[in-house]
């Protein structure tokens, strides 16, 4: 089968650059799909994937065994790779479902500020620099004229990077768009689904294909309704060749030039399948071990086959990228970092420990942490890592970190690298993301770190608190799931996986000692605890500013007072009141106060007034109304009774029917 690939359209010279000719170093970030911490073989994964494990060892790598997503799901996770900020800091709070452009427009809020990016990093470091996303997007509608259509334009290229080469959402990882088509749709790869799943949207591009289920890759196109151009011919059933196959074509047409990618793979989100082949080659043991969660490799159900195989399949697919990145001159001078947006899918109820039986259905394994996908527990975050940079990475052979990292921290160890500081109008913003280059630079450790790293001080970098939330933005309204992280302390207050009212209590955990979440010590260390509470309030009244002062989000956040009304224009000066000088009034409280300019205005406050019957008014221009007539004799003050044709009239008074007269003739 010939391997499809796709250039973005502005195409840039075909001539093979078998060196990289500029002095810059490039990045490079790869993203997993709902992968759990313990699915590669480095953590004794049922997948072998060989071209990760040798990756791990070889020089100038290092294995991030404390790495975490920035959200428990999908669209927050991909946000702070390219803000370096808690997502919800960008007004991202969920997912949105929505197949493909042509079937629906995504009304999705994110970044509506421009919050500055990894792609407008490399723009700022150098004009040299090129910069593409590949694949999963799923932060926002790719039409430049969303707007007409209910959504909202938030792009690759909207964001900060050059080009695209896309999905909007969600797609399998085989014959990904073959319902968009009807032509195409005796060839897709439905693997155990049996049919198209995770299908979102209205009728699709043919009337003769199931609506909803059209999955395709899309990049700019000025000269194409809505600014961008889609793909016309089918994906292989292992879409990674078309990626891996994009991302060399890329590789070559920079002669040498510096580069900004990331390669979001859809492996291993639902719809996940794997081909025919490797299906086999798993069940047979050729490319997967049996494991804990595995059982025995003969009987394993179809979901466990597809999904074992789909990771295989991304780990061949990384290979081919370290391989055209060597091939081409980049590997050597390039910081690439692998990483994952969040657990492995399917909850655990009650209590966020899966038995055996469950990983038939839901495969993905986080072994031995608690919780999965939108937990808050480590299993929902705690995600594989692994970053590389030969020319800064010291050592013979690859090694093991147990220091705290996020996704965030991407963005801004590419800024402290390039020497690169946030706008001016940016600079005061809240950020999460802190530089790893300490980390990447420091030598060897003569004792290898354990997860006990903290407990025992042998970290490089500081310790790096971090937050999460899941489920609301509103920490306070007693249902949002919300955990925080400080050195070996972990604080946790609902997940997702809980049902037990137990496990719903505010809870402090040592994962120095107890990286499972098994025990609840915070009756054991109370000053910890309360601590622990405080830095995560702290820290989220720093993510409300940033919801509301920064981003200014409209879709999340606590509800914007609306503008004072403006004060009424003032009344028209008025000569019809009867104007007594050097007399003023007495009396009850003033109904009105006011600073005026004449005795005439002063006069038309009071006949604007429904019950002012007079108002006095004084040379300093001070105006006061009342509703009862009290007069005495005072210099420099002008009593200003109001006319009235339906008042009661008393010598020398006049004024509305339902006012007190009190006459009083000192």
């Amino acid at each position: 089968m010939a391997i499809l690939g796709v250039l973005v359209p502005v195409l840039l010279s075909a001539a093979c650059a078998e060196s990289a000719k500029s002095p810059l170093p490039s990045f490079l970030m790869i993203l997993g799909d709902d992968i759990g911490w313990a699915d590669f073989s480095w953590n004794n994964g049922t997948a072998n994937t060989p071209n990760l494990a040798a990756w791990a060892k070889r020089a100038g790598s290092i294995l991030l065994q404390d790495s975490h997503s920035g959200g428990t799901v999908c669209s927050p996770t991909r946000a702070s790779v390219l803000t370096g900020r808690t997502p919800l800091r960008d007004c991202i709070n969920g997912v949105y479902g929505c197949s493909d452009m042509t079937e629906c427009v995504p009304n999705f809020e994110f970044a509506p500020q421009r919050t500055f990016t990894i792609g407008d990093v490399a723009r700022a470091a150098s004009p040299e620099y090129v910069s593409q996303h590949w694949a999963k997007w799923h932060l926002g509608s790719f039409y430049n004229d969303s707007e007409l259509y209910g959504g909202l334009t938030s792009s690759p290229v909207t964001h900060g990077f050059d080009f695209f080469n896309s999905t909007v959402e969600v797609a399998p990882t085989g014959t990904t768009n073959c319902q968009c088509n009807a032509q195409w749709q005796d060839n897709c790869l439905y693997g155990h689904y049996g049919k198209m799943t995770h299908c979102g949207g209205h009728a699709g591009p043919d009337p003769n294909a199931k609506p909803g289920c059209c999955f395709n890759y899309w990049w700019p196109d000025q000269n194409a309704p809505h600014g961008i151009s889609n793909l016309s011919t089918p994906i292989p059933p292992d879409e990674t060749l078309y990626i891996s196959d994009s991302f060399d074509r890329f590789l070559v047409g920079l002669e040498g030039r510096p580069f900004m990618a990331q390669l979001a793979f859809h492996n291993c989100h639902i719809p996940f399948v794997g081909t025919p082949e490797q299906r086999e080659l798993c069940q047979n043991g050729t490319t997967c071990t049996e494991s804990a969660s595995s059982g025995p490799l003969g009987n394993l159900s179809d979901a466990q086959l597809d999904f074992y195989a789909c990771l295989n399949e991304l780990d061949a697919a990384v290979g081919r990228v370290l391989d055209a990145m060597d091939r081409r001159g980049y590997l050597e001078n390039t910081l690439v970092w692998l990483a994952t947006d969040n657990g492995p899918e399917v909850n655990c109820e009650p209590e966020g420990y899966c038995e055996q039986s469950h990983y038939r259905d839901g495969p993905g394994s986080a072994v031995p942490l608690r919780g999965r996908k939108r937990d808050i527990w480590e299993g929902g975050h705690r995600i594989p890592s692994l970053v590389s940079w030969p020319a800064v990475v010291q050592g013979d052979t690859g090694r093991v970190s147990w220091e705290q990292v996020v996704t965030h921290d991407f963005l801004a160890t590419v800024m402290d690298v390039l020497n690169v500081s946030r706008p001016a109008s940016q600079a005061d913003w809240g950020v999460d993301g802190r530089s790893i280059l300490p980390l990447l630079k420091a030598p060897p450790p003569k004792v290898p770190q354990t997860k006990s790293v903290y407990a025992d001080g042998t970290n490089v970098m500081p310790i790096h608190p971090m937050g999460w939330m899941y489920n609301g933005w509103n920490a306070t309204d007693g249902t949002t799931n919300k955990g925080f992280r400080y050195g070996n302390w972990k604080f946790v207050e609902r997940s997702k996986s809980c049902t037990n009212e137990d496990c719903k209590q505010p809870m402090l955990f040592n994962l120095a000692v107890d990286l499972e979440e098994r025990f609840d010590v915070s009756h054991k260390y109370p000053e910890i605890f309360e601590a622990i509470q405080r830095n995560f309030s702290v820290w989220y009244s720093s993510v409300l500013r940033s919801i509301v002062n920064e981003s200014k989000c409209t879709h999340i956040g606590p509800p914007v007072p609306s503008p004072p009304s403006p004060p009424s224009p003032p009344a028209p000066p008025s000569d019809k009141c009867v104007f007594k000088p050097n007399t003023a009034l007495s009396g009850n409280s003033p109904i009105a106060t006011l600073t005026v300019a004449s005795k005439e205005l002063c006069c038309g406050a009071c006949v604007a007034h429904p019950t002012c019957a007079a108002a006095a008014y004084h040379t300093s221009g001070l105006c006061v109304l009342r509703k009862q007539v009290t007069t005495k004799r005072d210099t420099g003050t002008t009593v200003c009774i109001r006319p009235t044709n339906t008042g009661t009239r008393r010598e020398g008074v006049f004024g509305p029917r339902d006012a007190d007269f009190v006459i009083d003739e000192q």
